[in-house]
């Protein structure tokens, strides 16, 4: 039954790929019929920043279609961001409402815009938010690259979407409880070092692609990994089945709770 898994699992991948590189339908996976290909123009650089009003919190969701999100933190208030595009109809739209001590704030790309990212396309967003403020962060990515330094930020729960990306994440130990990543293929790594002041869950689940994770090594770290084909290596740690400890694990009154949730593909754990 294994071989019959493993052997199914190779098919799928093979006629994914064949989608996805244009050998079965003339198009990419990602990409319109060639009719609906924008020109791409001269770059545009566009500078928007928001303020809190009389909010006391934020929730901040981010949804590019295809581009490079570039995240941290030191924003003069909620905000600052530049955006940088070289066809006009992915201009972001930015919409903020305060409803009782919370704002809201939505950064997005332009829905039915054209969603390909290649060599002739440019499409970047350099969003810099708020160290001091407390919020909720959510992004989805369709296609590209997201770079998110927030350890200078009070985020307190992150949720990442992502098509075909490369992921990097540094999190904010100072505030966060809860991070949520779900990749579909491409590379995700996460730094979760630093002086953590509240016990977190964190939840990875990855399609295809490899996953690196460094974690503290002077508190409490469980991981639970599920795996389907693929490797787990975590140096340092005692395991127990699909359980893995730290050996500070029931020593801290913080902890960190990892879950992770493998397709195909490999994971390394190292300790900080």
């Amino acid at each position: 039954m294994r071989g019959l898994a493993i052997f199914l699992v190779i098919v799928l991948l093979i006629v994914g790929a064949m989608y996805a590189t244009n050998a079965l339908t003339g198009n990419a996976w990602w990409e319109p019929r060639t009719w609906n290909k924008p020109t791409a123009g001269d770059v545009i650089t566009d500078a928007r920043a928001v303020a809190l009003g009389s909010a006391s919190t934020a929730l901040v969701e981010l949804q590019m279609g295809a581009g490079r999100v570039t995240l941290n933190g030191g924003a003069s208030d909620l905000m600052d961001a530049t955006f940088t595009y070289n066809v006009t109809a992915w201009k972001p739209i930015v919409d903020y409402v305060v409803n009782g001590d919370e704002g809201r704030l939505l950064v997005r790309q332009p829905s039915g815009t054209y969603q390909a990212f290649s060599g002739s396309y440019h499409n970047d967003w350099g969003i810099h938010l708020s160290s001091t403020i407390p919020m909720d962060l959510d992004l989805k990515n369709g296609a590209g690259n997201m770079d998110m330094d927030l350890s200078d930020t009070m985020v307190r729960t992150l949720t990442v979407d992502s098509g075909a990306s490369s992921t990097t994440i540094k999190a904010s130990p100072k505030a966060m409880t809860s991070l949520n990543i779900k990749a579909g293929v491409g590379s995700v790594s996460i730094d979760l070092t630093g002086d953590w002041k509240n016990s977190a869950d964190v939840q990875v689940n990855g399609g295809v692609g490899s996953i690196k994770l460094v974690v503290p090594e002077n508190i409490g770290v469980t991981i639970n990994a599920q795996r389907g084909l693929g490797s787990i290596n975590a140096s340092g740690f005692t395991r127990n089945g699909s359980t893995y400890y730290n050996a500070a694990w029931g020593t801290t009154a913080v902890t960190l709770n990892l879950d992770l949730n493998i397709g195909v593909g490999s994971v390394t754990i190292t300790q900080k």
